[in-house]
């Protein structure tokens, strides 16, 4: 600490270039190169309290702004045996428990009298009631510590001269901040979260072993308060219904009743304001783990489940909607059709292409954001329209089932639906109940009829899956500024995505994280003729590799780097919607 504050001492209104030393003693600048791609020589390492930290650069131009690394040894949590199968619990913990206290002495250093320039101003990564890993807080097992990342700057007097007594006495209020709070963190809640992480890897794999889809717990607190993520106080909890209980054990001797979803076709139904859309939800959050205290900690669903919109006016690239559509008026052919301004039935067909084909087995539907004419067509209907272009849903739920994509459907207006469920369940008032026997007596004289086309083999569906955009399309883009609009659009120079219905992304986090592999998607990573799901995968995978010192890319951005993790499913998705004006 002491070199640190000698640094700053001798930067003490000098010219805000010299904060280049902090982090080098020699840099070159080269213009061609990211600012993580810079020649360094000795990195500059400084130690306080039994942590360390260290700068990064964040622009040639505003050297005021840097990262700030802060190191904490794995020792310090006492969980080294844990990091094997818990790391990103351990993550989590160290972030949840530290951002909150930083970020809260960081927004009472703002002074509204004074240039924002001319006081040193430092935020965490803030993290929701999901678990996942984040770039505020990375395990490195090659430094054996926990890389704690944080937004910082330092002050300057008038614009341009370093304030470095200013600065010194931020980084150390910042760094006593971090270290009373970690030394006041509760380990035992560590142990709690661990414990909580290990028991939804074991749902998990009990899920994948019995063939599940989803389990919710008894006793899960699944409405929310409004638009927000708390349980909803005085909720009816969660009951599973006899007849559809299982019992997950655990290796801790423990067991868990709950609900248990079986692949194939789910149907849900019941009157209004019954909880109907809300298990739905929380089917859908499912994906994720959720910390103790959320109330759906026991709510678990096969990670690629994705919920299927009908989205009037969504752009369509050239996607095989043949196995809904046998022919479309005025269009060249259904194998490649393309739209500027999709119907509700031709967007909820391409989700539904684009979902099976990113690799989703589960696919999660509610009739009151459906298209009700792409969803399914009566027997009075099928007599009297003679000529539908349109081959219903329900004409392929069951070979959709049959090739391993099953369907969790929520009804409330036709009954058409309950021929096709394999389970179905009512719910009342927030309680569930198992009317599948009953569901099949009352239809025990109907006789399935579906349509004559016959679907292509579903793997396949949009193999041939492009982007819009030309090869020197990465020329145009570099140096452009990359805007999210009202937390559900993506801009990328003139290029948008507009991901508004794809809702299992709950964080602005991972619309930044799609922003930035968004980007190195238009920018030439993806290898010519490359399937866009291997590029995505590969994408996704290589997120958090070599992430020590990553930063987007040389140009300035509006929105700070806090990347989080998102599905291949989420980014393809995405890439799918990407339109150029």
């Amino acid at each position: 600490m002491n070199e640190f504050k000698k640094i700053m001492t001798q930067s003490h209104t000098q010219n805000k270039d010299c904060l280049h030393k902090l982090y080098t003693d020699k840099q070159i600048y080269i213009s061609k190169l990211s600012s993580s791609e810079q020649p360094i020589e000795d990195e500059k390492i400084f130690y306080y309290r039994g942590i360390s930290f260290t700068f990064a650069g964040t622009g040639f131009r505003t050297p005021q702004r840097v990262t700030l690394y802060v190191w904490v040894p794995e020792g310090l949590l006492d969980c080294e045996k844990e990091l094997a199968w818990g790391r990103i619990a351990c993550e989590d913990w160290l972030l949840r428990n530290l951002s909150a206290p930083v970020n809260a002495v960081g927004k009472s250093l703002q002074n509204d009298r004074k240039d924002a320039r001319e006081k040193p101003d430092f935020s965490m990564q803030e993290t929701n009631a999901a678990v996942r890993r984040r770039f505020g807080c990375l395990y490195m097992e090659e430094q054996k510590a926990f890389r704690l990342r944080i937004a910082f700057q330092f002050p300057l007097i008038n614009g341009h001269s370093v304030n470095g007594k200013s600065g010194y006495k931020g980084v150390k209020l910042l760094l006593d901040t971090l270290c009373d709070s970690l030394e006041s963190a509760d380990r035992e809640s560590l142990g709690e979260q661990l414990k909580l992480y290990k028991r939804q890897l074991e749902i998990r794999e009990y899920m994948e072993k019995n063939g599940l889809l989803a389990f919710v717990a008894d006793g899960s607190i699944l409405p929310r308060q409004g638009d927000t993520e708390k349980p909803l106080e005085g909720a009816v909890p969660f009951q599973s219904p006899p007849s559809l209980r299982v019992t997950i054990p655990f290796e801790d001797g423990a067991a868990l009743n709950g609900l248990g979803i079986r692949k194939g076709i789910t149907v849900i139904t019941g009157g209004g304001y019954g909880g109907k859309s809300t298990l739905l939800d929380a089917l859908e959050q499912g994906i994720y783990l959720h910390v103790k205290g959320d109330g759906r900690e026991y709510v678990l669903t096969r990670e690629s489940a994705c919920k299927i919109y009908a989205e009037d006016g969504r752009y369509v690239q050239p996607t095989d909607l043949s196995p809904f559509f046998s022919y479309l008026p005025g269009a060249g052919g259904t194998h490649a059709f393309s739209t500027i301004h999709a119907s509700g039935s031709v967007s909820q067909a391409a989700n539904i292409v684009e979902a099976v084909y990113g690799g989703s087995s589960c696919l999660l539907i509610d009739e009151d954001t459906s298209a009700t004419n792409f969803m399914i067509r009566d027997r009075l209907m099928r007599r009297l329209v003679r000529k539908e272009p349109i081959v219903p849903y329900t004409d392929r739920i069951r070979e959709l089932s049959e090739r391993g994509v099953s369907t969790i459907l929520v009804i409330g207006g036709s009954g058409e639906y309950l021929k096709y469920g394999d389970c179905v369940l009512l719910l009342e008032d927030y309680r569930v109940y198992d009317k599948t026997p009953e569901t099949r007596e009352l239809l025990s004289e109907w006789e399935p009829q579906c349509g004559e086309e016959t679907c292509g083999e579903v793997h396949k569906w949009m193999e041939q899956k492009n982007l819009p955009i030309e090869p020197q399309l990465g020329e145009i883009l570099r140096g452009h500024i990359v805007q999210i609009n009202n937390s559900r659009s993506i801009r990328l120079g003139e290029i948008t995505a507009d991901v508004s219905r794809l809702t299992a992304l709950d964080a602005q986090g991972q619309l930044h994280t799609l922003a930035w592999l968004l980007e190195k998607l238009l920018l030439g990573d993806r290898q010519q003729e490359e399937d866009l799901r291997v590029c995505c995968e590969r994408l996704i995978r290589n997120l958090f590799e070599g992430s020590s010192d990553m930063t987007l890319n040389a140009h300035v951005h509006e929105y700070e780097p806090w990347l989080e993790e998102v599905r291949c499913l989420d980014l393809l998705m995405a890439a799918a919607r990407l339109r150029k004006p």
